[in-house]
């Protein structure tokens, strides 16, 4: 679907919304595309951006014709057949078609179109939430749902006016893979993006993993909050140490107390450190009562959709895959995440 007039307008979100539809595409084709020196990606960015300047939505079958038979005839200041030769386009086309004969691709092609603000408010504007399960996904198509659903976030918060209240809430359980140290997955600088910009125009974002080690440095450093539970490993602790060592802004940093207390703490207890506090405060979670048994079924998905339609939407297979408040990437939601508690915390600075 083509992005709003306003992202047209705005020639960097357009042209990072062309980058991450494109690296997602062939990610899920099996093609790890570089955006400057791969001819596949390059190919497809221009004929997306070719359409989308237009206002055309282009699917996948207008993909297919376009890299038979582009709209332009030059790739920077070389012929297109001298970058691309027509036959080798035929090999992309060959793979974009296989995709979409496949039966299992079926259910992409269903569903209502993605469209963030559909999915945080409904026909009144009465805001309501969304609950998005992928964790029967292969890894390619997890990663292309992610990308869509992040890059149609960003295109809503870019067209908010800024504020300083708390206007909607992204939450991702289990963020393993979407923006690892090393590696440049397509998710990677959306979601760098999200953190960097998201809060002035009211978006919050929440990330949840078992291994801070597996996180970029940067996210972590434009991270506000963190709610830091028993880690496991030595890399992790060393990690967290790093983080908050670099977080403190110059402060006296007391590492040996730092690490006594992040390896003393028990279940349910966690170290918050928050840019609003002037030092890191231990804090135990309240005990409720949780019915949760552990990840859901689509069965038991489709039960919750049809019970509460109007508050809370779940999906489960569909294109209308995108635009959540919270996204389930692998385990479920019914596990307690050690970096973000679900629960409300109530300050205890005297707990060891």
């Amino acid at each position: 679907v083509a992005p709003s007039a306003a992202l047209r307008e705005d020639s960097e979100a357009l042209r990072e919304r062309v980058d991450a539809t494109a690296t997602s595409l062939l990610a899920l084709l099996g093609i790890d595309a570089d955006p400057i020196s791969s001819r596949e990606h390059i190919l497809l960015a221009n004929l997306l951006a070719s359409a989308w300047n237009q206002g055309k939505d282009l699917d996948l079958a207008g993909l297919i014709a376009g890299i038979q038979s582009p709209p332009f005839t030059t790739v920077g200041v070389m012929p297109l057949d001298t970058v691309f030769p027509p036959k080798d386009r035929m090999v992309l086309a060959m793979k974009l078609n296989n995709l979409l004969a496949a039966p299992g691709f079926q259910n992409w092609l269903k569903g209502e179109p993605l469209d963030t603000a559909n999915l945080l408010y409904d026909a009144s504007g009465k805001a309501k939430g969304s609950i998005i399960s992928i964790a029967h996904l292969g890894d390619a198509e997890r990663m292309f749902f992610m990308t869509l659903l992040l890059a149609d976030i960003l295109a809503w918060v870019r067209s908010q006016p800024g504020t300083g209240s708390l206007r909607a809430i992204l939450y991702i359980d289990e963020l393993f893979g979407y923006m690892p140290p090393v590696a440049n997955p397509p998710s990677k600088v959306l979601l760098l993006t999200l953190l960097k910009q998201a809060r002035a125009f009211g978006l919050g974002v929440v990330l949840a993993t078992q291994n801070p080690v597996d996180l970029d440095y940067r996210g972590l450093s434009n991270t506000g909050t963190w709610f830091i539970g028993r880690l496991q490993t030595e890399r992790d602790k060393m990690r967290v140490m790093e983080g908050l060592e670099g977080a403190s802004g110059g402060q006296p940093f007391d590492r040996d107390a730092m690490e006594k207390t992040i390896a003393g703490l028990g279940k349910r207890v966690f170290l918050l450190h928050s840019v609003h506090e002037a030092a890191p405060v231990t804090f135990e979670t309240r005990w409720t009562m949780s019915y949760l048994a552990g990840p859901m079924t689509r069965e038991q998905i489709k039960a919750v959709q049809a019970q509460a339609p109007s508050t809370v939407s779940t999906t489960a297979s569909g294109a209308n895959r995108g635009a959540t408040i919270a996204s389930a990437t692998s385990g479920g939601m019914s596990a307690l995440d050690a970096s973000a508690p679900t629960h409300a915390p109530v300050l205890a600075p005297d707990v060891p």
